[in-house]
């Protein structure tokens, strides 16, 4: 009976060892993240125009692109990306360019790198390696609206930022 007890107990005394977060996490593949796949729209802001598009690429690799312009002015932002399995977990590389693709925000070599740490059934945490280590965004989907929040560090302080996109097709 004390060894029956012993094995009834024993997972519950190892929790406080196991490393947090990882050994919940539900594991990604490309598939998981096929929901992500479209055209979304943000047209809430006054005089700023977001869409970001995802598409399923060859070897089910999500390549993605995204622009925020401005409607009475030339500024804005241009993103590339892409999402790829490195490791067993999708990664995603990202670059930001000026309105105009005129000035890149990253080094030529030096991609923005953030890996998958958790799958829902419609969404994904990505967290940032490099000089992104400590920030991290969030896909999430329900029904046709696609929302994107991210915690990010600039100038060494959090900044939050959150978009609802509607799907166009």
């Amino acid at each position: 009976m004390r060894l029956k007890s012993l094995f009834i107990a024993l997972p519950a005394l190892l929790l406080p060892i196991l490393p947090a977060g990882s050994a919940f996490a539900a594991p990604c593949t490309l598939a998981d993240l096929q929901w992500m796949a479209g055209t979304w729209r943000d047209t809430e802001e006054a005089n700023v125009l977001t869409e970001e598009r995802w598409v399923i690429g060859p070897g089910g690799r999500l390549v993605g692109s995204s622009w925020r312009l401005h409607t009475d002015t030339e500024g804005g932002v241009i993103e590339s990306m892409i999402v790829t399995m490195e490791n067993g977990a999708p990664t995603m590389r990202l670059r930001h360019f000026d309105s105009t693709l005129s000035h890149a925000r990253e080094e030529k070599d030096a991609p923005m790198v953030f890996v998958g740490s958790n799958c829902g059934a419609n969404s994904v945490v990505l967290d940032g390696t490099g000089p992104q280590t400590g920030e991290h965004f969030t896909y999430s989907r329900d029904g046709d609206t696609l929302k994107f929040v991210g915690d990010f560090i600039h100038d060494g302080k959090p900044v939050r930022a959150e978009a609802h996109f509607a799907n166009k097709p």
